[in-house]
């Protein structure tokens, strides 16, 4: 066997290439896109990637066959929040089931981890934001949404074989559009707007500087009080939707505002992985006509939640209400008969009462692990349902 470093396009098609080992039989699996995720560890397109560390590896067995991948890194960003210890990433990991494999993968990105004084290891997590491949599936068979991590069953042995303690919960929740209490979160919006000087700003694609201004704003202040907060800027939102604007439909993205002042947003996007199947993880001249053929011509799409946040100073003046009133125009009650509102940590009460109100119930479970990578070190898991 050997651990090869991935460096050049050979090596990142064997990184590819597992996928294929590990999920030829499963017909709920879909690729992720192979251009994403080589730009995840692209200094160019990805801010982590550029001011931070990672390395990507592959493991080849015996015969040369590649039988699994990780990668190990450490965000800026994460590292300087406010915690005691020093935290790096893995992700990206997938291996056949075979603990030796599984063993040489963990602790080529632990020794990795270790070379720059990282006290804690958590996984499987993305290297950049948290709306995207986070977790390891324990709950939830269906197809994976776009940018969602899908695994077998059987790799929570392989993490928990390697030491790793259960840390975090996401929540995905899913919903039928038609069961929205649209009457009840009407009349509380259109009292809201008879008494207040409140209106909701969709996203314009033309006046993207403030709609990304009024989302870092609202997201910072809704989340800062939150362990492992890490702050989003208005750049990184500007190139979100450059990046996705061929998908993005800005009828599911709004900001409300309170007396000018930006009170709260919601954003979904149309989920594009039904789409994405026979692409096999790669979109070029021979799978990007179907594609878009298949894309543009949809009569129903789902639905899929990025984030939603109100502002601590604005909580408690119907905002909720007024996004939903909003969003939920007969037009997107057609096209999106179904939502999923997706990466909830199970400890964000505040979220899971909001989504309460709308009739969704938990469709799927992540988790992530965490490891300490030295002595002495302790680790305290958020709760778990």
């Amino acid at each position: 066997m050997r651990l090869l470093e991935v460096q050049s396009k050979q090596d990142w098609r064997l990184f590819h290439q597992v996928l294929k080992v590990i999920y030829h039989t499963d017909p709920h699996y879909i690729y992720p896109l192979r251009a994403e995720i080589e730009a995840t560890f692209d200094p160019s397109k990805n801010k982590p990637a550029a001011t931070g560390l990672y390395k990507v590896y592959v493991l080849l067995d015996s015969a040369g066959l590649p039988v699994g991948r990780i990668a190990a890194f450490i965000d800026p960003a994460q590292d300087q929040a406010p915690q005691k210890d020093r935290v790096g990433g893995i992700g990206f990991f997938e291996c056949l089931d075979e603990p030796r494999f599984a063993a040489l993968l963990f602790e080529k990105a632990f020794d990795f981890l270790r070379q720059h004084q990282i006290q804690i290891a958590e996984g499987p997590i993305n290297f950049g934001e948290r709306d995207r491949y986070w977790g390891l599936l324990v709950k939830g068979a269906a197809p994976p949404l776009y940018q969602e991590n899908y695994q077998p069953a059987y790799y929570a042995s392989l993490f928990q074989a390697a030491g790793f303690i259960l840390f975090e919960q996401i929540l995905t929740f899913k919903g039928k559009a038609s069961d929205i209490p649209l009457k009840r979160l009407k009349a509380v919006a259109e009292r809201l707007k008879s008494r207040y000087p409140v209106e909701v700003k969709p996203l314009d694609f033309k006046q993207i500087d403030e709609f990304a201004e009024g989302f870092a704003s609202v997201y910072n202040a809704s989340f800062q009080a939150f362990d492992h907060f890490k702050p989003i800027d208005a750049d990184q939102i500007r190139q979100f939707i450059a990046q996705a604007k061929m998908i993005v439909d800005p009828k599911l993205a709004c900001i409300a505002y309170y007396q000018g002042v930006p009170a709260g947003f919601i954003a979904l996007y149309p989920d594009i992985n039904p789409f994405l199947r026979h692409a096999k993880g790669k979109l070029n001249v021979l799978t990007l006509p179907g594609f878009l053929w298949r894309n543009t011509f949809a009569t129903t799409k789902n639905a899929k939640g990025m984030g939603f946040g109100i502002h601590p100073d604005y909580q408690s003046k119907g905002i909720f209400a007024l996004l939903v009133d909003y969003l939920c125009t007969p037009r997107n009650l057609a096209r999106y008969p179904h939502m999923y509102l997706a990466q909830i940590r199970t400890h964000n009460h505040q979220i899971r009462s909001m989504y309460a109100k709308l009739g969704v119930k938990v469709d799927r479970m992540h988790v992530t692990y965490r490891k300490p990578l030295v002595e002495g070190v302790e680790i305290e898991p958020f709760e778990f349902i």
